[in-house]
């Protein structure tokens, strides 16, 4: 069946037809309507990217504070651990000194013994005049051969 342009014809007299436009009409309304939707679909990929983005961007900075947060907790570990060994150096090395003390006052008491022994065998302590200068300035081994 042929679609006519006319709604009507009427023998052989046509009354004025009015030519249907409904097809350009549709064909822009048509393409409106897909540059509206490619219009849509732009706008939501470009939303979608801007929201990949962002996601993007919080997790490198999240990323970011981490690693600083771990290193920073890895040098207070760290010292502390120093800090340890200090305090246990510390510890050991005032034990040894309390141990040479005491070793000291010991001593000391032997020193006075000794001293007493050799009064009572008659040794005596030696005074400045019982000691000799000697110039050594000079050389007096030259003769000597090595």
């Amino acid at each position: 069946m042929v679609d006519r342009e006319y709604d009507y014809i009427r023998g052989n007299t046509a009354l004025n037809p009015k030519r249907k436009y409904n097809d350009i009409d549709r064909r822009i309304e048509k393409e409106n309507q897909e540059k509206k939707q490619r219009e849509l679909q732009r706008k939501e990929r470009d939303a979608k990217k801007a929201i990949v983005k962002n996601i993007l961007q919080v997790s490198c900075v999240v990323l970011i504070l981490g690693v600083s947060t771990i290193a920073r907790d890895g040098k207070v570990y760290k010292m502390q651990n120093d800090l340890l060994k200090v305090k246990s150096e510390i510890k050991t090395v005032t034990a040894e000194g309390e141990a040479l003390r005491v070793k000291l006052l010991k001593d000391n008491g032997r020193f006075v013994d000794i001293k007493n022994i050799a009064n009572n065998v008659g040794m005596k302590m030696p005074q400045k005049d019982d000691s000799v200068e000697i110039d050594l300035s000079k050389n007096f081994f030259a003769n000597l051969n090595e």
